[in-house]
């Protein structure tokens, strides 16, 4: 069962239901009611007049209300759930590196930190996944929003600033954009870098965690995701087919936000050896005007004054193994053209290399929380 962060002992660590307009009557009926989970500082109930810095965290895209990226303890975390892990390799994972409430809470009593308000929107879709694949604590593994406005699925980039300002009013933050930080991993850190380039006036930093950005069309279509803590759990055979199945549902959650009316997937032609040797250019070129890469060469015409007070932390593992390391490589590049400052790491953790996806995440939240709060 999938912890509740509404049922702590900690009063500082809450769960708000909040109610966005911006997803009433949204296409495909999912609920404008929202979970957001809040993390308060350890003074935060005694210093009555202290506002605090924001940091609003985007989930990856399996994330849900039942499955936040941060939790109280390491051990709550259903996305590294330590009970499930065999012991041999549970020690091959740093989970002092894999932050918590708990972690917060030190890292501001020791001043490596400054008290700092930590929010977790819902950004899933609730749309079951296509082949009704579930994660590994049973509950149902659901598509993914991208954080985008679509009018296939809905405004749930609005629904991130909805977000913003009901916790401004509600909580002593800092309203001014260089306390409030957008950040993310994955689906999150895509729309945590989409988000803060299409709103630079609200956002002071960003920090995109191995941002689900892919390059051309074909790239994607090809790829193989294997997950090596599946293979070792499950084996070969098993991770493979869980592995195939996840990203044709990844694929075809880009299709249904994207180019609902043009989707890419069915205009696929293979040979006799699985070879791909022909898709639609049309259909594919919708998905691309939805990139971080056509983002910046729009914005980029703009110039520099657009974005003259963002900065921005870049990070992803080296081996990834949703495929992620070329695009950020190049999103870095891309920056750099700009002159748009920004920190860049692409990390070899051998502490990573059961899921250097997950874990080149969890691993680098600190990192970026300090760079963003400093």
């Amino acid at each position: 069962m999938t912890p509740d962060l509404g049922k702590t002992e900690n009063a500082r660590y809450l769960v708000e239901r909040i109610h966005a307009r911006s997803l009433e009557h949204n296409p495909l009926g999912a609920p404008a009611d929202r979970d957001l989970a809040v993390y308060l500082p350890p003074d935060y109930p005694t210093a009555k007049k202290q506002r605090y810095p924001a940091v609003y965290f985007l989930h990856g895209y399996s994330g849900n209300n039942r499955a936040f990226t941060v939790y109280p303890t390491p051990e709550t975390n259903p996305n590294l759930p330590a009970a499930l892990i065999p012991p041999a390799l549970l020690q091959q994972i740093d989970i002092d590196r894999v932050p918590s409430y708990q972690t917060f809470d030190r890292l501001i009593q020791e001043k490596q930190l400054p008290p700092f308000i930590f929010v977790q929107p819902d950004g899933s879709l609730h749309q079951p996944d296509k082949f009704g694949q579930k994660i590994v604590t049973g509950d149902p593994r659901t598509k993914g929003s991208f954080y985008v406005n679509s009018p296939y699925t809905g405004n749930y980039e609005n629904y991130i600033l909805e977000s913003i300002q009901y916790v401004d009013a509600h909580y002593r933050t800092h309203s001014d954009p260089a306390s409030r930080v957008i950040a993310g991993g994955s689906m999150g850190g895509y729309g945590a870098l989409r988000l803060a380039l299409h709103h630079p006036q609200l956002f002071g930093h960003v920090a995109a965690l191995s941002p689900a950005e892919h390059g051309k069309a074909l790239d994607a279509l090809n790829h193989k995701l294997r997950i090596p803590i599946y293979e070792a759990v499950f084996g070969s055979e098993s991770a493979s087919q869980y592995g195939d199945a996840l990203w044709e549902d990844i694929l075809d959650t880009r299709d249904l936000i994207y180019s609902k009316d043009r989707p890419l997937l069915p205009t696929v032609q293979r040979d006799a050896s699985g070879k791909i040797v022909g898709f639609s250019r049309e259909a594919a070129e919708n998905i691309y005007r939805g990139s971080l890469h056509f983002l910046l060469n729009q914005l980029g015409k703009q110039g520099g004054e657009h974005f003259k007070n963002l900065r921005i932390y870049l990070s992803c593992e080296k081996h990834d193994e949703f495929g992620l390391a070329p695009a950020a490589m190049k999103l870095h590049q891309e920056l750099q053209k700009l002159g748009i400052l920004h920190h860049f790491s692409l990390s070899d953790d051998p502490k990573a290399g059961l899921t250097p996806h997950i874990l080149g995440i969890a691993y680098q939240i600190t990192p970026a929380l300090q760079y963003c709060l400093r």
